[in-house]
């Protein structure tokens, strides 16, 4: 059963670590138009498998086509195209990706029940390569087909440090670590919510409902991170969502006591679900504050490669954890020292430097 996400996660993967390759040579048109090609081609061929090594192979197709059109290129466009209200449309961006992972579950259940899996395979990929139609004239052939002042959108990509030099540079790691952290702690309450909250005493509706609700404050919380973080210096605001993620996480605690249970489902379903999705937008605006525009699109596809890795395990290891210790105690008082830990370590993400001293942090508002 978890063959296919595998497969799908390791082909996400990929395509973040080779699509600012291909955005470079073939500008960002046409590198959405590979990814949507190859994910349609992987939707459509998972219809007409027959056994598991055609279904991974199938969903690695997919995965690597989704990776390849959708959150790193996606979030590099952004970055370098939109100057005044940057963090407002990476919210957007970010959250409208929330919202269809958090639909399109629902939505597949009920086509697979009403056409079987096959026919819901094909008509994934027959959607996917219409919506690429559809938005295909809206996309630039490059950052440069932006309206603006390209001599300033040329400066700005050409200001920031090189791979090699991003690679060697503290900061860019200690950024990495936070967000892997902060991805892993993420993962581990997503995938054991509804677990925990049965444990807890809660019937399986009220939990589902307790756990939609959460998902649902991510939206405004996006909404108000993007506006803040437009605002706000990255390098101040991404210590502050970690350590409300932190708090998010400690409140599930509280659950299963008589007295604390309707303090902690408040703390968790505001305060955890308000910065979901903060962690990805502000870490993506600081990596550019840090190293700039040059070597953007590779090194946050490197990172969330890194995220895309260790947040996978997150599940495994919250359930061996149980396992051990049979109880949810111990697992979520570690996810919440965890995000603590991201915290810390983003304290200590100070923007690059160019050759004559000036830095990439991008100016007050």
């Amino acid at each position: 059963m978890g063959a296919g996400p595998v497969a799908l996660l390791l082909g996400m993967s990929t395509g973040n670590l080779m699509i600012a390759g291909v955005m470079q040579r073939l500008g960002i048109r046409s590198a959405y138009i590979i990814g949507v090609g190859v994910a349609a081609f992987g939707w459509i061929s998972a219809g007409f498998v027959q056994g598991l090594v055609q279904f991974m192979s199938a969903m690695a197709l997919a995965g690597f086509g989704i990776g390849m059109a959708t959150i790193v290129p996606g979030i590099a466009l952004i970055s370098q195209t939109f100057h005044k209200r940057k963090g407002l449309a990476m919210a957007l961006f970010i959250g409208a990706c929330g919202f269809a992972s958090a639909t399109m579950p629902m939505l597949s259940s009920e086509l697979i029940g009403a056409l079987g899996w096959h026919r819901t395979f094909w008509a994934m990929g027959v959607v996917t390569a219409l919506a690429c139609l559809f938005l295909l004239r809206k996309w630039p052939r490059g950052i440069k087909d932006e309206p603006g002042d390209s001599a300033a959108q040329d400066h700005a990509q050409k200001r920031g440090l090189g791979r090699k030099e991003t690679f060697r540079l503290p900061a860019y790691w200690m950024l990495a670590f936070a967000l892997t952290l902060s991805q892993l702690c993420m993962n581990g309450v997503l995938f054991n919510t509804i677990a925990f909250l049965r444990k807890g005493g809660f019937d399986q509706a009220t939990a589902v409902r307790i756990y939609g609700i959460a998902n649902f404050m991510s939206l405004p919380g996006l909404m108000i991170g993007g506006y803040v973080s437009d605002k706000v210096n990255a390098r101040l605001l991404l210590p502050i969502i970690l350590l409300l993620q932190a708090i998010g996480t400690a409140g599930l605690l509280g659950i299963g006591s008589p007295i604390w249970n309707p303090y902690a489902v408040v703390v968790f379903a505001l305060i955890w679900g308000g910065v979901a999705g903060l962690p990805a937008q502000a870490g993506s605006m600081l990596l550019g504050e840090i190293i700039g525009q040059r070597a953007y699109t590779a090194m946050l596809g490197v990172v969330f490669t890194i995220n895309g890795f260790v947040g996978a395990m997150a599940p495994a290891l919250v359930g061996w954890a149980y396992e051990k210790t049979h109880g949810y105690a111990w697992p979520i008082s570690m996810l919440a020292l965890f995000c603590l830990l991201a915290a810390a370590a983003s304290l200590f993400c100070r923007s690059g430097h160019e050759p004559n001293g000036t830095t990439f942090a991008a100016p007050a508002h």
